[in-house]
């Protein structure tokens, strides 16, 4: 029965992911003509370019955690874009075996990933004429990660090697400024690999670019 579910949610998932994608490509006509109108454009080729990240630090009795992902991209249309990113996780952590709690042992996790965004609506004040302003943003990645399989699951015979996720999802995207920006994302991991990192599927994300 477990299988099943979990099968039934594989599907889901992917359902949306195709539904998310449709509505964005659908989308991005219109927003791409206000945006026109509007005299949105790239006059220099640096414009187009954008850089950011994400830091996280997590400090507990039981679980320390700090990850550092950078990222750079490049906007092929005011709303799309394609990036690289980076990633960095330091992970020390004390396990419970059978009611003893073991000496902490502590991990690195490195990685290398490639994304693409589409921002289907960029101003909902813009475009719908509400007093809300920021927009939807889709998220697709493809993540590959260096760590030790045998850290996160126990069971495994495993040692150190390569781990490939794809990720998909969306959120809110919060311009502050002419080129900066905040991004709110709810990912899912497709694969959902025994040997992932992320504590929870979905994973929320926090991102900064400018």
């Amino acid at each position: 029965m477990r299988k099943i579910i979990a099968n039934l949610t594989k599907h889901s998932i992917k359902i949306l992911s195709y539904l998310l994608v449709a509505t964005g490509v659908m989308l991005i006509g219109s927003a791409r003509a206000q945006d026109q109108e509007q005299g949105r454009s790239f006059d220099r080729f640096s414009d187009r370019l954008f850089f950011g990240g994400s830091f996280g630090l997590a400090v507990g009795s039981r679980v320390t955690q700090v990850d550092v992902a950078p990222m750079m991209g490049i906007w092929i249309f005011p709303e799309w874009s394609l990036g690289l990113g980076g990633r960095y996780s330091y992970r020390r952590e004390r396990f419970s075996i059978n009611g003893f709690t073991t000496e902490p042992i502590e991990t690195h996790v490195w990685g290398v990933s490639g994304f693409t965004q589409v921002i289907p609506i960029t101003d909902f004040h813009r475009t719908f004429g509400i007093d809300l302003h920021g927009g939807i943003i889709l998220h697709g990645e493809f993540e590959s990660l260096y760590l030790d399989r045998n850290f996160f699951d126990q069971s495994s015979s495993y040692g150190k090697g390569w781990v490939n996720m794809y990720l998909v999802g969306g959120g809110w995207h919060q311009p502050i400024g002419d080129r900066a920006a905040i991004n709110f994302l709810v990912l899912w991991d497709l694969t959902d690999n025994r040997y992932s990192p992320y504590n929870s599927n979905p994973i929320l994300r926090f991102t900064i670019t400018f």
